[in-house]
């Protein structure tokens, strides 16, 4: 039994205890106080719509402002031309603006901050030329840097239109339009978080159990024929809390039909959720109409080619578009083309089927649409066309002044064939400006598919999920892979069972290798044999980094990660400095459930822990602890071998190369964040890079770690066959290089016996003669 290991089991579970209880705290806001967070809802009956509808009435959407200082591109011009030169055109019942009022950026984009001039130059330009209802509420650029609702520094709350409402509603307010057509509500949801980081970690919104107890009141306390939902978060990117009734987002999303966000239709709220493009550089803004209960909008862009690129700024180079007396400088009035909003048929892309009359359209005698142009309309040429062929029957105008409406009749009959058309419109003005439209239509009440590509598949999942979820799964897997192969590490150094089971690790990895064609199966075994083999080698061959980054793993899910300066414009210590947990933010003892936290820990874990745990893992084998002796021909024992990947140079010079980025983001961190302190010396995550660093150039086969001698040799595995085979010819090849290496040195040694022999006879004879003539004389 393996003692260690019990104790790391021990060790761990006490620490999930720990991480349940924190993520219990930091979650405390979301849920109901009622005890119902986590009781099923029974699904109720949505709202049925009425029938007397027989007038139509349209609204304005504008998305993501950012009035800047310091961006004349865009932003702030562009703002400027849709209130003079857009407005008056289209002339909506009323404008929502959907958040991100201003950009809140410093002029190299690192740092946020609330800037004043940028809200008096919304104030301003909205009280001079406006001349009609206008709600708007905060993006995340407006709570940029914000310590509360109260701070000094909010400057929505007042220079915001809706400010006071959105206070009166804590977080929720609604208007309703009655006309005789129907009764119509729309509903804001302020989602900012309660303390506003500055940028980056302020991204995502939430909906605390009280918001939610607003929301469900705003959107159950009566039927509508329609309930318009806005918020500048995509509920992909909000942490919805529940309510004391113990309503969840999804229960409350069947009671409205259209929201502000990504395009894409829910089958199981059955409602319909919509993105705008931004007008800070796109110059984008929606309207919306509701024909007969028919809910259609178009997204229409400002003509960007009448728009200087840049608008003007002061000697200061800022972005000021104000007189010293604080009026707004307006630009030079712009002249947009025709805009077309087509109403009937309804493009079936985004139709709602159960809160649509979508029969209608089988049973209407005329085509409508919406022509937005600054021309009378005498003056216009309308030519409509079905499928590429232009319709025979001519447009007529039908509208007024407030709803310039235009119809066409047609036969819907001729298109009950179960299949979808195309719809177009093409408006002229006398100078020969061109507007177009079109649009996707079916007359048998099915949907068509919206082709929303990855817009489509983001705002269907949750972002908040998926990244708890993926930062979780890759914790129990990495726990997982450190603790199982310590019940196998040997406990001793004489241990034979350890050893016996890396052999039979090796002894199937070679068996595979015999094998001359592989198939894929047979490629796949082999990898998951080898890292088998490398994972249980991890806790014997590199005893310090298996402890190191097991305890690392379990200080992320229990410990905070740093602390920093997050919020510089607090007037106190307590406002300015939080404490980050992978679980949330604290801020003096209070818990801010922003989800920014599991996105910056998602990338941590997964880039900054896994991607180098999976590298040193790695390098536990090397080519001589994988490689058959009998898949080799050459007998020596030096065996020159191919190394893996991970040997080569480059390979480690990518890895020095990854870590010098990785390392760089914990050094962006610190310039967002309040400097070198705290917010890297307090900060386990610098410390994890140094020990990582030091590993890679220094550890196992690492960058500066010269290769040991013994790795050029092949090992013998017990039972393998054919590494058996070959060390018997080996052994046979050396056992006949020492015969031979023998026999020459025997003969050697006889030559030269002999020769010694023929020359000491030689010698003898020449002394014998030379005695003779020595007599003779």
């Amino acid at each position: 039994m393996n003692k260690k290991a019990i104790l790391c089991v021990i060790l761990t579970i006490v620490c999930s205890f720990r991480a349940f209880q924190l993520y219990w705290s930091s979650t405390r806001e979301l849920r109901s106080t009622d005890g119902h967070s986590w009781l099923p809802l029974k699904k109720k009956k949505v709202f049925t719509e009425t029938t007397r509808i027989d007038r139509l009435k349209n609204d304005s959407i504008i998305l993501d402002i950012h009035l800047s200082r310091y961006r004349p591109k865009g932003h702030t011009h562009h703002f400027l031309h849709f209130i003079q030169s857009i407005i008056p055109v289209v002339k909506p019942k009323f404008v929502v603006v959907t958040g991100d009022l201003t950009d809140a950026k410093d002029k190299k984009r690192v740092t946020s901050q609330q800037y004043i001039d940028e809200w008096d130059t919304y104030q301003q330009a909205i009280e001079e030329k406006v001349d009609v209802d206008w709600y708007d509420i905060r993006g995340n650029h407006d709570c940029f840097d914000l310590p509360s609702w109260q701070s000094r520094v909010n400057y929505y709350r007042t220079h915001g239109k809706s400010a006071g409402l959105v206070e009166q509603g804590k977080g929720v307010y609604s208007w309703q339009v009655n006309q005789p057509m129907g009764d119509y509500q729309f509903v804001a949801i302020d989602a900012c978080p309660k303390r506003g980081p500055s940028r980056p970690l302020n991204f995502f919104g939430y909906l605390t159990s009280k918001t939610m107890d607003q929301l469900e009141k705003a959107l159950t306390y009566k039927p509508f024929n329609h309930t318009f939902v806005f918020s500048h978060y995509p509920t992909s990117t909000m942490v919805f809390g529940v309510s004391n009734k113990g309503r969840t987002f999804r229960d409350l999303a069947s009671h409205y039909s259209l929201g502000d966000v990504l395009k894409s239709y829910d089958p199981v709220t059955k409602s319909l959720e919509l993105e705008l493009g931004d007008m800070k550089e796109h110059g984008l803004y929606r309207v919306v109409a509701v024909d007969h209960d028919l809910i259609s909008f178009v997204d229409i862009q400002l003509p960007m080619k009448q728009i200087a690129k840049k608008g003007p700024v002061n000697a200061l180079g800022l972005v000021y578009p104000m007189h010293s007396n604080k009026s707004i400088i307006w630009p030079e009035i712009i002249h947009p083309p025709p805009s077309i909003l087509i109403t009937n048929p309804k493009d079936a892309r985004f139709s709602i089927p159960t809160k649509e009359p979508l029969w209608r359209i089988r049973q209407s005698t005329h085509i409508r649409f919406l022509v937005f142009s600054e021309s009378d309309t005498q003056d216009l040429s309308v030519e409509v066309s079905i499928d590429g062929k232009v319709h025979s029957e001519q447009a007529l105008f039908v509208g007024d002044t407030k709803n310039p409406l235009w119809a066409v009749a047609w036969d819907a009959s001729l298109y009950e064939d179960r299949k979808p058309h195309k719809l177009s419109v093409k408006v002229t003005t006398i100078d020969g400006v061109v507007g177009a439209s079109s649009s996707v239509f079916r007359v048998d009440t099915n949907r068509a598919k919206i082709k929303g590509g990855s817009g489509e598949f983001i705002i269907k999942s949750k972002m908040s999920t998926v990244l708890i979820c993926i930062s979780l799964f890759t914790i129990t897997t990495m726990l997982c892979l450190l603790l199982i192969p310590k019940f196998y590490a040997p406990q001793h150094q004489d241990d034979f069972s350890s050893k016996n089971r890396m052999n039979r690790l090796l002894l199937r990895i070679h068996t595979i290798d015999q094998v001359t064609t592989k198939s894929r199966y047979q490629r796949l075994q082999k990898q998951i044999l080898i890292w088998s083999l490398r994972f249980l080698k991890l806790p014997q061959d590199q005893v310090t980094v298996w402890y190191i980054t097991f305890f690392y793993i379990l200080a992320l899910l229990t410990l905070p990660w740093f602390r920093a300066d997050f919020i510089p414009s607090g007037d106190s210590l307590a406002e300015r400095y939080g404490t980050f947990y992978m679980w949330g933010m604290v801020f003096a003892n209070e818990w801010v459930p922003i989800a920014d936290t599991w996105l910056f820990a998602t990338d941590q874990i997964v880039f900054d822990i896994f991607v180098f745990f999976f590298l040193v893992v790695w390098r536990g084998t090397d080519a001589s602890d994988l490689t058959c002796r009998g898949g080799l021909n050459d007998t020596s024992r030096h065996v020159k071998l191919r190394r893996q990947m991970n040997e080569m140079a480059w390979f480690k010079g990518l890895e020095m190369v990854y870590w010098l980025w990785r390392s760089s983001e914990l050094i962006a961190l610190s310039s967002f964040y309040g400097g070198i302190w705290p917010t890297l010396v307090q900060n386990l995550l610098v410390y994890w890079m140094l020990f990582v660093g030091a590993v890679l150039g220094w550890g196992k086969n690492g960058v500066f770690t010269k290769k040991k001698a013994k790795n050029r040799f092949l090992y013998l595995v017990e039972g393998c066959v054919s590494c058996q085979q070959q060390q018997q010819k080996q052994d046979m090849y050396t056992d006949k290089t020492t015969i031979s290496d023998e026999k020459k040195e025997r003969q050697y040694t006889s030559s030269t016996s002999i020769t010694a022999t023929t020359l000491t006879q030689e010698e003898e004879q020449q002394k014998v003669g030379r005695k003779k003539n020595t007599l003779k004389q």
